[in-house]
């Protein structure tokens, strides 16, 4: 799982922000290796003005790479970006082209522009925009179409802000612009002393092989400042391993296909204390898992072993290099059986591929490992005739711990209960997982039909080390609880836009490094792939694992003030706390119980405004202070799974819950049932709280359960009941239409128009 987030929280900055570029040009040697020409002097000064402490660097050769991800509406990228983004909107003006901005938007589109991420204050990261306009002159007022509220002199430059919210100064040739003021500033101060990112020499080195053009950086060395801006405080250990992957990696950007991304380049390091050098002596290979993993699978991570003893060797030099606890003698170790260690074991064994994935199999969410060994022998490779594979039943796994030892922490998820061989595989996991596998009744349909006829197709008919796959779309629920409420807002906001949106990850040894390359794939798909076969009991069994506790940070905004601040529980104490909108801890308050998931405020009617949450079974108001409204908590009638989420009709408050039997409910500020009201109860599982949406004048819930899209009045009555035939996607969009119908998807991917009075379909 580490592996996992490092891939996908290290990438989704590039996305967060912006998303995809064109990729640069080069020539290639006799190896087919690309080679560059020396950095010119305007890269360089480009580069002068970034500040040492720099974790991400977005290189684009000009300005106007990024005018398809401003404007395409169909990207990877799109719904991700902030639409209140200060340096967004600022960018936005300066593609336009206007000739109102004194034409500056257009002089400026071919300049050599640098992103670049900082950790500017306490949990927080900025972007920081560098721009080399060489000799043009730029009316920033004119872009913007406002003057400054302020100006503040540093080091011969001034710092301009705008009511917005941005931050600009000018230095010489280069246009500095961020929404922090830290950030713009410490560059103006690198740009006096003459010194910046240049003077680290991994740095200078890594830029002059990649040629810097339409290329992403990553500083190792820092990333644990992205973790600390990004993910919920219990993620932050990860940050460990993604600082020892290797020093900086750079990966050309570019568009693997419309609304794709892909990134593409190397990892640096000759040094075994980084993770990337124990892949250096391995051959890539065909991962053969697809084969044998369910479509439902949300993460996989595949490692092909061509040579054991090399990757032993090279993995117990990077434990020791680190002095991690499992040092390479440690290998050795008998854990748990006397008579044999997790070396001798996994060598008798003659592994060549090791499988780590989370799935959802028989109705839960199930972490198991995969291992596959070739019995072809050389007779049977000469005569092209298939070996007989025995298959063997379930039995007690007695080698727990032996493929965490051996391959990290990523291997120790997993129960472990149980083993069983079926063909080549062997299946580790709970006992009931494997009796799934054994059965055949987890993987009826496999990754690799799946994939079949998607924009993914591809990946794994290409060899590598490591792969690894994150089906984001689908697994959204348990893949954004490692992010902050700010990105796991964004993120979720993107997946409204697209049915299928997939990452993958490959690395391959190139030259005595690991080369890595990274596929983010979204896409509105006229057919959806089906993870389950059709009226297979599977595709509802969604159940056990849909809600994930998250335990905030919640940001709430006070309905009279309009001032924002944040309430969260210790994942490891229980205890509840609160931060004012400067991310101040005001108070903290031991608890026993966990929390369901959602807070919000609301004013009683005394006029104070209160935080409203749910723990165990019981409603609570607490003011700013921490103090109890008068008479909670109050104790309530259902076991709650979710919520509650506040709802406020003129001057009146309701709650809105999920009970764990599957009922949606609404209750008065008491926990009393809200009048004219009808509780939800539909045939499939309730994934998310509804969507209210005033469709011709009235109000509606918009209801995304397992199977399919539900519509209800605001009193409950559903509207979509009668609707059995063509029932509307989980990804549908809700459109007014004409003449009171709603355009809608259905489940197999096709548009049609539902009225919402008599319930009637209508082709398009």
């Amino acid at each position: 799982m580490r592996f996992v987030r490092i891939i996908l929280l290290t990438a989704s900055f590039l996305a967060s922000f912006y998303g995809c570029s064109k990729k640069g040009e080069g020539a290639l040697d006799e190896q087919g290796v690309k080679v560059h020409k020396p950095l010119s002097e305007s890269t360089l000064a480009a580069y002068r003005g970034v500040p040492a402490d720099a974790v991400l660097i977005f290189d684009f050769e000009s300005l106007s790479e990024l005018s398809d991800i401003v404007a395409d509406t169909v990207s990877f990228a799109y719904g991700l970006l902030d639409p209140a983004s200060a340096l967004l909107k600022f960018n936005t003006l300066l593609l336009s082209g206007n000739k109102e901005n004194g034409g500056a938007a257009s002089s400026i589109k071919e300049a050599h522009t640098l992103f670049t991420l900082h950790y500017s204050s306490v949990n927080e990261t900025s972007l920081l925009q560098i721009i080399d306009i060489e000799a043009q002159t730029i009316d920033i007022n004119a872009i913007i179409g406002s003057k400054p509220i302020s100006a503040k002199a540093i080091n011969g430059a001034k710092i301009y802000s705008y009511s917005n919210g941005l931050k600009v100064a000018q230095s010489g040739n280069l246009l500095l612009a961020s929404s922090s003021h830290i950030c713009v500033e410490s560059a103006l101060r690198h740009l006096a002393n003459n010194t910046s990112i240049l003077d680290i020499g991994d740095f200078q080195a890594t830029l002059r092989e990649s040629g810097s053009s339409s290329c992403l950086y990553i500083n190792h060395k820092q990333i644990g400042k992205l973790f600390s801006g990004s993910v919920t405080y219990g993620f932050l250990k990860y940050a460990d391993f993604a600082m020892r992957i290797g020093t900086w990696s750079a990966l050309d950007i570019g568009l693997s296909r419309r609304g794709g991304l892909e990134l593409e380049g190397f990892i640096g390091s000759t040094d075994a204390a980084h993770f990337s050098t124990v892949l250096f002596k391995q051959e890539g290979a065909l991962c053969q898992a697809d084969k044998v993993l369910p479509a439902s699978t949300m993460f996989a991570i595949s490692l092909n072993i061509s040579d054991l003893k090399g990757y032993l060797t090279a993995y117990g030099h990077y434990l020791d290099a680190n002095k991690k606890k499992g040092s390479k003698d440690a290998l050795m170790e008998r854990v748990a059986l006397p008579e044999i260690s997790p070396v001798q074991w996994v060598e008798n064994e003659g592994y060549d591929e090791i499988v780590s994935a989370f799935c959802l199999v028989g109705g839960r969410y199930e972490w198991v490992i995969l291992a596959h060994k070739n019995s072809a022998t050389l007779f049977h490779r000469l005569t092209g005739i298939k070996p007989r594979s025995k298959n063997r039943e379930p039995s007690d796994f007695i080698y727990k711990g032996y493929f965490e030892a051996l391959f990290g922490e990523l291997f120790s998820h997993c129960s472990q209960e149980q083993w069983c061989k079926v063909g080549e595989w062997t299946i580790i996991g709970s006992k009931r997982a494997v009796a799934e596998f054994f059965s055949g009744a987890a993987n009826k349909i496999n990754l690799r039909r799946y994939l079949a006829d998607t924009p993914a197709s591809s990946f794994f008919s290409t060899k590598g080390v490591a792969k690894a796959i994150v089906n984001a779309k689908e697994g959204a629920d348990t893949l954004f609880i490692a992010l902050n409420s700010y990105y796991r807002a964004r993120f979720t906001n993107s997946l409204k836009h697209k049915n299928f949106e997939y990452l993958t990850l490959n690395i391959t040894p190139v030259k005595g490094r690991a080369n890595a390359k990274l596929n983010f794939y979204a896409s509105t798909l006229s057919d959806v792939p089906q993870m389950f076969e059709p009226n297979s009991s599977e595709s509802g069994g969604f159940i056990d694992s849909t809600f994930r506790t998250d335990y905030g940070p919640f940001p709430l905004v006070d309905p009279q003030t309009g001032d924002s601040s944040y309430f969260e529980q210790s994942k490891k104490f229980l205890s509840i706390s609160y931060r004012d909108k400067k991310q101040k801890g005001l108070w903290g308050i031991p608890m026993k119980d966990t929390i369901k998931s959602m807070a919000d405020m609301v004013v009683l009617p005394d006029g104070r405004s209160y935080i409203t949450f749910i723990l165990g079974n019981k409603l609570y108001m607490m003011n700013r202070k921490g103090a109890h409204a008068t008479g909670y908590p109050i104790t309530l009638k259902y076991e709650i799974a979710l919520g509650p989420k506040v709802l406020q009709s003129g001057g009146e408050y309701s709650l809105m819950m999920i009970t764990k039997e599957n009922f949606l409910i609404k209750t008065d500020l008491k926990g009393a049932p809200a009048p004219d009201w009808n509780n939800i109860k539909p045939p499939e599982f309730i994934r998310s709280m509804p969507e209210p949406m005033v469709l011709y004048g009235k109000e509606y819930l918009i209801l995304r359960t397992v199977g399919r899209t539900r519509i209800y009045t605001s009193q409950g009555v559903e509207i979509t009941a009668k609707n059995t035939n063509r029932p509307i996607s989980t990804q549908s969009t809700i459109e007014e239409a004409r003449e009171g119908y709603i355009k809608v998807m259905g489940a197999d991917g096709k548009e049609f128009l539902f009225n919402l009075s008599s319930g009637r379909i209508k082709k398009l």
